[in-house]
């Protein structure tokens, strides 16, 4: 009991909390921006699934690789996706259901999709 609720409650509220701070709110991306950055994340979780699987004992130190590496990822896909929000111009609290299964595939093609709000040029020649 004590490590699903490390697994499905503690990690992800430390990892929105991080990112939650340590984003400004004036940092957007926008869909094409935020599509590279997913396969980037996409490319070092494929990585570090083959790093772990080639090591010939999967011992403390594979555990040790996959728990910090997917903090990381975690990390950055939880900016990644606050930045994204913030662009689409809702609220930031909206990352958390990127933890709800089956929601989430859902709330990333949300945010591929949905255009962001216009953005506000200074009128330089006035």
């Amino acid at each position: 009991m004590g490590f699903l609720v490390l697994q499905f409650v503690v990690i992800p509220a430390v990892l929105f909390l991080a990112a939650y701070f340590t984003t400004a709110l004036d940092r957007t991306l926008n869909r094409l921006a935020f599509f590279v950055r997913l396969l980037i994340l996409l490319a070092a979780g494929t990585a570090l699934v083959f790093v772990v699987a080639n090591q010939p004992d999967e011992g403390f130190a594979g555990v040790l690789i996959v728990l910090l590496g997917g903090l990381v990822i975690g990390f950055f896909n939880m900016r990644f996706q606050i930045m994204r929000l913030q662009d689409v111009g809702c609220s930031r609290f909206l990352a958390h259901l990127a933890y709800v299964p089956l929601v989430n595939l859902v709330f990333v093609l949300v945010l591929l999709f949905v255009p962001g709000r216009p953005k506000l040029t200074p009128d330089v020649f006035s």
